[in-house]
């Protein structure tokens, strides 16, 4: 299969699993920006659903559910989002993990064969999938052997192969991201740039002058990208990607997770002092990542959001948050 557009100057429909997570508002408010009737699947009535997403109650490793809300949206797109999505969670439940993440992933692609018009399809995995790279090797590409070594990663990755045979063996127009880390505004504080902008947020909504910051590995380096470039990376790929080619979602170049914290910290005007937490130190772990994300700016994308602007409104929206909430 060759690249087909999808996704012109008309409005179409586009079912998103995962649609109430960190990346399905974003995903939801630039397709609904764009025009297009956005549906989503939820698991559950007490899920924050993004305005004006029209839902569909449905476990996604349901089959029975995902054909059933296949059946009732007949997307023309779909972004497959849903699923676990951290590392270190993984290993306290691998089998959860897996359970979601593999037949999550089957269940859409299974459902969306069985339409009379089968739609486009985005599934999105992770650059985990290639685990332990060496340095020299890096940029990571997509012809980088995966490598997986989380219950995460290696489920992302049987994941993409499932994608793979669905579109080779049953025609399946099913496109395959490879999202690195992501962040911005929204997202929860397991993870490390959220999990600073909170502390600091409430230290500061307390009326503290200083704040003691407990992370992990600063000196480990990763790529970062703003979760409003990565949808609008989403909805390209989605609207004239090739199935036959894999993409990395990434910006090319890596950070130390020691300059996010410098930045949030100069946002605030806290005294901070930095304490290591050795629970949040993994053996073993990557010292630097970064993927090259050549297909997908050979479609036209580019990120454009600064890191300082994503590190502010990510900061912001704490503030908003721990003021109104009490979080």
């Amino acid at each position: 299969m060759g690249p087909v557009s999808l996704l012109l100057s008309v409005a179409v429909r586009v079912l998103v699993t995962g649609i109430s997570g960190f990346v399905g508002h974003h995903l939801a408010a630039l397709l609904r920006g764009e025009g297009h009737d956005v549906w989503g699947l939820v698991l559950s009535s007490d899920e924050v659903i993004p305005e004006g997403v029209t839902t569909i109650p449905g476990d996604v490793t349901d089959l029975a559910a995902v054909r059933a809300a296949f059946a009732t949206a007949r997307p023309e797109g779909v972004v497959h989002l849903a699923g676990a999505s951290s590392v270190g969670a993984s290993f306290a439940d691998p089998i959860g993990t897996w359970r979601v993440n593999l037949d999550g992933t089957l269940s859409v692609l299974e459902a969306a064969r069985g339409l009379d018009v089968v739609p486009r399809i985005v599934t999105i995995t992770s650059g985990e999938v290639y685990g332990q790279v060496p340095v020299d090797e890096l940029p990571v590409r997509i012809d980088t052997p995966m490598n997986p070594d989380s219950p995460y990663g290696a489920s992302k990755a049987a994941a993409d192969l499932a994608a793979t045979q669905y579109a080779l063996s049953f025609d399946v127009p099913v496109l395959r991201v490879r999202a690195f880390n992501h962040i911005g505004p929204g997202q929860d504080a397991r993870f490390v740039v959220p999990s600073i902008a909170r502390q600091l947020a409430l230290a500061e909504v307390r009326g503290d002058d200083r704040a003691t910051l407990e992370l992990g590995n600063l000196s480990t380096r990763r790529d970062f990208t703003d979760v409003r470039d990565m949808v609008r990376a989403y909805l390209r790929i989605l609207e004239a990607g090739d199935p036959s080619t894999p993409y990395l979602a990434c910006s090319g170049a890596s950070r130390p997770i020691q300059s996010l914290v410098d930045t949030l910290v100069a946002c605030s005007p806290l005294t901070v002092e930095i304490t290591q937490d050795a629970g949040r130190v993994r053996s073993g772990e990557q010292p630097d990542l970064y993927g090259s994300p050549d297909a997908l700016e050979a479609l036209g994308w580019t990120p454009t959001i600064p890191i300082e602007q994503t590190l502010s409104d990510t900061l912001a929206w704490w503030r908003e948050r721990v003021t109104t909430e009490g979080a």
